[in-house]
């Protein structure tokens, strides 16, 4: 093969992020996931922690959004959210900001679930904000990071000749996306074996604070929603409310009053 299995993979994760592939982005996380788990010295242990739960998070939103066309698996959501946590089970990192920040989009997540006028209003309003282009920005920031750090482990051709000429080529993309990562992991020991695996500088300076702040948006005060948001309400009506499994049966009315989120630090 005249690319490298290594690069080509990087690649291939590179044009799900650029295509905004959302629902691939599991495979996406994955990788992050493998590699810094492999070569912890890629991104600092934040940004590691910014892009694998921005991926993740940006994934349940996307299957949330299925429940406001009627048809959502709440289970496969919940199976989402208990994979949450993030912390390396290498490492002894902790974040008192990170977990704050899962625990929040949880309560937001699950509250959008049971509530389909809260969902409505979330999605008309405040997804096309929060998890906008700013947000999608840092997740490519981030990403191309990683990828451009891991090249320097890597020979040649460089990633951007790899990417451009595996965007001709949709088929293979989509073959190299079907990589498993016992497979990643064998690469790695592989390069490791070999002594290829030499990180030529550390991390660099934080970056990605505003996927911290779309994620900790708390759910809604639950009230009597306003006549002006009567045409919620019929959107709303339309669709049912979703129960997690293990969760009461209650259902709630939102009201949202604009806030401006400021980063968090």
């Amino acid at each position: 093969m005249l690319v490298p299995p290594l690069q080509l993979l990087s690649a291939a994760m590179w044009q799900l992020a650029k295509q905004k592939d959302v629902m691939n982005y599991e495979k996406l996380q994955e990788f992050v996931f493998m590699v810094t788990e492999a070569v912890p010295e890629l991104i600092n242990l934040r940004q590691r922690a910014q892009l694998i739960l921005g991926l993740r998070a940006r994934l349940i939103l996307e299957h949330c959004k299925d429940s406001a066309r009627g048809s959502v698996d709440s289970q496969l959501i919940q199976r989402y959210l208990d994979r949450l946590p993030i912390t390396s089970a290498n490492t002894d990192y902790r974040d008192a900001e990170v977990q704050t920040t899962e625990s929040n989009f949880i309560a937001l997540v699950q509250s959008l679930l049971k509530d389909p006028v809260e969902r409505a209003y979330f999605f008309q309003e405040v997804f096309p904000v929060e998890y906008g282009p700013q947000f999608d920005s840092a997740l490519h920031v981030l990403l191309w990071e990683l990828l451009s750090k891991l090249e320097k482990l890597l020979p040649v051709p460089d990633l951007k000749q790899t990417v451009a000429w595996l965007g001709s080529a949709p088929s293979l993309l989509e073959k190299c996306v079907q990589s498993s990562p016992e497979e990643l992991g064998l690469t790695f020991k592989h390069y490791k074996s070999s002594g290829l695996l030499k990180m030529p500088y550390g991390p660099s300076s934080t970056i990605g604070s505003c996927i911290m702040s779309a994620l900790s948006i708390p759910p809604s005060q639950k009230t009597n929603i306003s006549a002006g948001l009567e045409s919620i309400h019929n959107y709303a009506n339309m669709l049912h409310p979703i129960t997690l499994i293990g969760l009461d049966g209650y259902s709630f009315v939102a009201v949202y009053t604009k806030r401006k989120f400021q980063p968090l630090k």
